[in-house]
């Protein structure tokens, strides 16, 4: 990197001697603010910003100390392969005092010295987030601070973008002093000049020079330009020639006001305090309008007013007003010089009239070797289609267009239009603008050329549009004109066009009966052929355990030859097995209950019991258990059965014990 930039201030400061000494010669022109790449703020210094806002870029060739509120954008250079222009450069460290550095429009910065800055990639979330510079120790959203409108790694702030501010300096010094030995070459008029107004003449093609004391620059109310203004032809140079009483500070407190267009004459305008080492402040008078050149001083901007030019300086205070980038754009050289008219609509030999001398047939005042039209008067040139012909000479033009015929007659049809098969024919009136088909043949005269007809694809029904005519399965029957043909529609008879079949069996629903639940009561509910099913039936014996007198044993009969609700195949008796091998009587009442159910049992048998109440659904409502014994003669179990019964008017008991189970059926009121 050192080799790198010693060789840079070899190569600038070599540029330097050879621009010196062309000045010196009087030859070759130069842009005096060649050497600040294009920022808008160039210090060699230290510069302080405190406010307002600054549309240029700036390259600080010292620190830069924050005590303020500030915005600045405007970068137009990429270093170091960046994603995104730099605004602000810091050759050295930044001072963090106060307040908050507004770095807009993505731009990036550059700071040479990091030592005293903590760079923030995210944000106090840990979240990545547009980055922020703070002093020390700093966090994401303490002040003072920088901050950027777009993220830029930590790498890309600490890069090198390589200026060489003293080799840069050094030219800029020698310039201002070489333009400081310039004579004075304007007039103007002496008697608005007495009264605080100078009104300038300025010489075509040529650097303009005037110099002016500090006195007297602070005199002026205003600068207007007799004629000519300041341009890229003709550069305005201010030299402020003498200080002030006070060598240390040289304020300028009245700048003159620009009359008539200053933006665009800021460009070419250059004031330059040459004589100037120590500081000079701006407090006052108008809008600059031009480039301040003071290599050797300290520059304060103190004014409410806007700086709408470039500023080379030593250091710089940035504390009022905005600064605008209107970059010096030109070059200057010296002396004027006279040189031989040529015909070429450029005033060669700068006596403010082109071309004299030579012909000029339609007195038009443009020569006849660079007039466009020679022999019919057209001062203004015009020539709109750009043929070299002027429009008052132009035939009348017919346009061409899409249509097959050759309108500007020239011999070509359609020629400037689209012809994406290359057939000759334009695509806005090719039949088949995709596939070459110059005889544009079209056999059924459906307007596309036969090499692109689709072959014709019968129509079926099955509800597709097969034949891509936009309509699916024309021709057919649609009995309910549904739009559906009935080929495919699930309810042929009544109109649905939406097809809605929820449960799937293949019947629309407004053509499906309306479906009947199945209860578990011993009944074929929804009509099917089968009585209760999807309920449990332990036994398999066809009989849901709801209904089943004798769930354990299978008995397809329900046999119960002693009516005490057991079926037989669980009672014991000897026709039905020696399923219970003690006697067991279980009575159910009042039926219907209201709220309590009382179970009287008489049984041989010591065992625990358990008792189920279901719903007509087989769902299990409540269960209990309870202790008997072979002594109990005609006891009672109260059930209180009031919350399961108000919304189940017929209920199941399950009277469950380890020789079977005895169900009963019984009604709620």
């Amino acid at each position: 990197m050192e080799i790198k930039k010693l060789l840079f201030s070899f190569v600038v400061c070599y540029s330097f001697f050879n621009v010196s000494s062309h000045l010196n010669a009087q030859s070759d022109a130069v842009n005096p603010t060649a050497a600040a790449t294009n920022f808008n703020v160039f210090t060699s210094g230290n510069a302080i910003a405190i406010k307002t806002e600054s549309e240029g870029s700036w390259a600080i060739g010292g620190d830069l100390t924050l005590d303020g509120t500030l915005n600045i954008f405007g970068g137009n250079t990429y270093y170091n392969g960046d994603a995104q222009p730099t605004a602000l450069v810091v050759n050295g460290k930044v001072n963090y005092v106060s307040g908050r550095l507004q770095v807009l429009e993505n731009n990036y910065i550059k700071i040479g010295d990091l030592s005293t800055s903590t760079i923030f990639e995210v944000d106090q979330n840990n979240v990545i987030a547009n980055t922020r510079i703070t002093a020390l120790g700093g966090s994401f959203d303490s002040t003072p601070s920088i901050a950027l409108s777009t993220p830029q790694a930590y790498t890309s702030i600490a890069a090198d973008p390589q200026i060489d501010f003293t080799a840069a300096f050094n030219e800029f010094i020698a310039v201002s002093d070489y333009l400081n030995t310039q004579n004075t070459n304007v007039s103007w008029n002496l008697n608005e000049f007495s009264q605080g107004k100078l009104w300038v003449d300025l010489i075509p093609n040529a650097t303009n020079v005037i110099n002016l004391t500090v006195a007297e620059f602070n005199s002026f109310s205003e600068i207007k330009f007799n004629g000519l203004v300041p341009s890229e032809m003709t550069p305005f140079i201010v030299n402020i020639t003498t200080v002030s009483a006070d060598p240390d500070v040289v304020t300028l407190h009245s700048w003159p006001n620009i009359v008539g267009g200053p933006l665009s004459y800021a460009p070419y305008i250059l004031y330059n305090f040459a004589d100037v080492s120590s500081t000079l402040n701006y407090t006052g008078g108008a809008q600059i309008y031009g480039t301040i050149y003071a290599p050797n001083a300290r520059f304060n901007n103190r004014s409410n007013f806007n700086i709408d030019g470039q500023i080379i300086v030593e250091a710089f205070e940035q504390n009022s007003g905005e600064v605008h980038p209107y970059l010096f754009d030109t070059t200057v050289g010296f002396p004027p010089t006279t040189s031989e008219e040529i015909c070429d609509g450029i005033d060669n030999n700068g006596d403010g009239i082109i071309d004299e001398g030579f012909a000029d047939s339609d007195g038009d005042g443009v020569a006849d070797c660079i007039d466009n039209c020679p022999e019919v008067a057209n001062a203004d040139q015009a020539d709109l289609d750009g043929n070299g012909i002027g429009d008052v000479c132009d035939e009348p033009e017919i346009e061409e267009i899409c249509d097959g015929i050759d309108n500007n007659g020239d011999g070509v049809i359609d020629e400037g239009f689209a012809d994406t098969d290359g057939d000759g024919v334009a695509d806005c009136i090719d039949n088949c603008p995709e596939v070459a088909n110059a005889d544009q043949a079209d056999l059924d005269g459906n307007g596309i050329g036969d090499v692109c007809d689709e072959p014709e694809i019968e129509e079926i029904c099955d509800g597709i549009d097969n034949n891509g005519d936009g309509v699916i399965d024309e021709g057919f029957a649609d009995t309910d004109g549904d739009g559906v043909a009935d080929c495919i529609d699930n309810c042929p008879e009544v109109a649905n066009a939406d097809q809605a079949d929820l449960d799937g069996n293949g019947i629309g629903d407004v053509c499906d009966e309306p479906e009947i639940e199945e209860i578990c009561d011993g009944i074929d509910n929804n009509g099917d052929g089968v009585i209760d099913e999807g309920f449990a039936d332990t036994d398999q014996d066809g009989v849901a355990d709801c209904v089943d007198n004798c769930i354990y044993a299978y008995n397809p009969d329900q046999t119960d030859s002693d009516g005490n609700g057991l079926g037989d195949a669980c009672d014991g008796s000897a026709s039905s097995g020696p399923f219970y091998r003690h006697s067991f009587n279980l009575e159910a009442y009042p039926v219907p209950f209201n709220g309590t159910l009382h179970l009287k049992y008489s049984t041989t048998l010591d065992a625990n019991a358990t008792i189920e109440i279901v719903d007509i659904s087989g769902r299990l409502l409540k269960r209990l258990t309870h202790t008997i014994s072979k002594d109990d003669d005609d006891s009672v179990i109260s059930l209180d059965l009031s919350t399961v019964s108000q919304n189940n008017k017929i209920l199941f008991i399950r009277f469950i014990t380890s020789e079977g189970t005895i169900v009963k059926r019984v009604i709620s009121k």
